[in-house]
C-alpha cells in the first residue's frame, strides 16, 4: 500500500511518520518503541487516506500544549499571575486564529478559558488560588493528549523533518536509547493522593519513590505519616507502618488509628513493631505492600546508604521513612537520604499547641517546594 501513497501529498506530520517509516522499518520487530511508533503512524495514515475531508480540522500542536498547561496546574496552587499570562496567552492564539472554532477541541479550549477566568474574577482578594480539574474532566483531557489527533506529532518521539533520527546509531543502542524514543505515554504512571495531601505531593509517580520527613520534636512526624497512610489506602494501595519509636499496642497507637485512618481504609494498613532481620525484613516486606512507613530510620540500625539500596532494589514500592534529628537539627548518620529522596518534607512545631504545626516540602522532584500543610486541620495553609 505504501507504494500506492503520494508522499508530497500528505500533510506535514505525516510526510514526517513516513521518512520515520522507511528508516526505522528494518526494527520493527527487535525495537518495541518502535514497533508502537510505526503502529500508531500506520493506523493514522489509513483514517487520513479513507476520509473524504482533508486533515486541517486535526488538533494542532499549540492546542496540545494549551490543554498540557492546563492539566499541569491540576491539584496546584498559583498565583493569579500565572493564571493571567495563560489567560492572555490563550486570548492572543484565539485571536490569531491560532486556535479556531473549527478544532475538534475548540468547545474544551474555550471551557478552560471561562473557567479560568471565572477562578481569576471571583478569587478577588487572594492572590494564591487552588486549581482541581474534576475527575471526568479530567479523563477526558488526558485522552484527548493521550490518541493526539494530528497524525504522527513530534510528541511520539520522531523528532522534526529537520533533524531526522539515525535509528542504527552505536550511541543509541544498548546502554543508551535517545530521548526522542521516550514516549510521552510513560506519563500516564503519574497520580495524585486524594485533597491537599495531593497538592503536597504533587503529580507523583510509584518509581523509586522515597519520601524522607525530619523536623521538630513533638512537631508531629508519626501523627502526618498516619495521615499519608490512609491517603495512599485511600487510592488502592497495601501499606505497611513498621513502627519502631511506638509499640504497636501502644494507647497512643489506638489514638492515632481512632483519628487519621478511615474505616474504609484500615484494613488496607498494617503495622508491626518487630523487624527481626533489619534490612531483610523490610525487603521482603515489598513483596506485599506498595507502600512503607518507617518510623523511624534511626530505630533500624541500618546504616544510611542502605536507604537508597532500598529505593533502588525495589522500584516499585514507595518508602516513606522518618529521620530523627541530632541537638544540631541535622540527620542523625548523615543527609545522604535527603540527596537520595525524591521529596523532603520538614515538620515545624510552631507552638505549643500542635494546631499550628505544618509539614512543608524541602524538596520535591514532581511539584513545587514551599507548600505548606496544616497536620492538625489537614489543609494547605501557604505557598511561597
Amino acid at each position: 500500500m505504501m507504494n500506492k501513497v503520494q508522499v508530497k501529498t500528505l500533510p506535514e506530520a505525516l510526510q514526517k511518520g513516513h521518512w520515520f517509516f522507511i528508516e526505522a522499518k528494518s526494527f520493527y520487530y527487535s525495537e518495541p518503541t518502535i514497533r508502537e511508533t510505526i503502529d500508531m503512524y500506520l493506523e493514522h495514515l489509513n483514517a487520513y487516506l479513507s476520509r473524504e475531508e482533508p486533515l486541517q480540522d486535526e488538533i494542532s500542536v499549540l492546542e496540545i500544549e494549551f490543554i498540557k498547561r492546563f492539566l499541569d496546574m491540576h491539584r496546584t496552587v498559583q498565583t493569579k499571575e500565572k493564571l493571567k499570562t495563560y489567560i492572555f496567552d490563550l486570548h492572543t492564539a484565539i485571536s490569531k486564529k491560532q486556535i479556531t472554532r473549527n478544532s475538534p477541541v475548540a468547545n474544551e479550549i474555550l471551557l478552560i478559558q471561562k473557567k479560568l477566568i471565572h477562578l481569576h474574577n471571583d478569587q478577588l482578594f487572594q492572590s494564591l488560588i487552588k486549581i482541581v480539574i474534576n475527575r471526568k474532566w479530567l479523563r477526558r483531557l488526558r485522552k484527548i493528549i493521550k490518541t493526539n489527533l494530528s497524525g504522527v506529532p513530534n510528541d511520539l518521539g520522531l523528532g522534526s523533518i529537520d533533524n531526522p533520527i539515525t535509528i542504527a546509531s552505536k550511541r543509541a543502542s544498548g546502554l543508551f536509547s535517545p530521548m526522542n524514543m521516550q514516549s510521552h505515554l510513560d506519563n500516564t504512571k503519574t497520580f495524585n493522593l486524594n485533597g491537599d495531601l495531593g497538592v503536597l505531593l504533587g503529580d507523583i509517580e510509584r518509581f523509586e519513590l522515597a519520601i524522607t520527613i525530619e523536623g521538630d520534636q513533638g512537631g508531629g512526624k508519626t501523627r502526618f505519616t498516619y495521615q499519608l497512610a490512609d491517603a495512599f489506602a485511600d487510592i488502592g494501595h497495601e501499606v505497611a507502618i513498621f513502627s519502631l519509636e511506638i509499640g504497636s499496642k501502644s494507647d497512643l497507637i489506638t489514638r492515632m488509628k481512632e483519628e487519621y485512618l478511615q474505616p474504609k481504609n484500615q484494613n488496607h494498613i498494617f503495622i508491626t513493631d518487630q523487624l527481626p532481620d533489619g534490612y531483610k525484613t523490610i525487603s521482603n516486606a515489598t513483596k506485599d505492600f506498595d507502600v512503607i512507613i518507617i518510623d523511624s530510620w534511626n530505630k533500624t540500625g541500618l546504616p544510611s546508604q542502605d536507604f537508597d539500596r532500598l529505593r533502588k532494589q525495589h522500584p516499585n514500592t514507595i518508602f516513606i521513612v522518618i529521620f530523627q534529628r541530632t541537638t544540631q537539627k541535622t540527620i542523625r548518620g548523615g543527609t545522604a537520604p535527603l540527596f537520595d529522596a525524591g521529596i523532603n518534607i520538614e515538620i515545624i512545631k510552631a507552638d505549643d499547641t500542635f494546631k499550628n504545626n505544618y509539614a512543608i516540602t524541602t524538596k520535591n522532584r514532581y511539584g513545587i517546594t514551599g507548600v505548606k500543610y496544616n497536620i492538625f486541620t489537614k489543609n494547605i495553609i501557604e505557598v511561597f
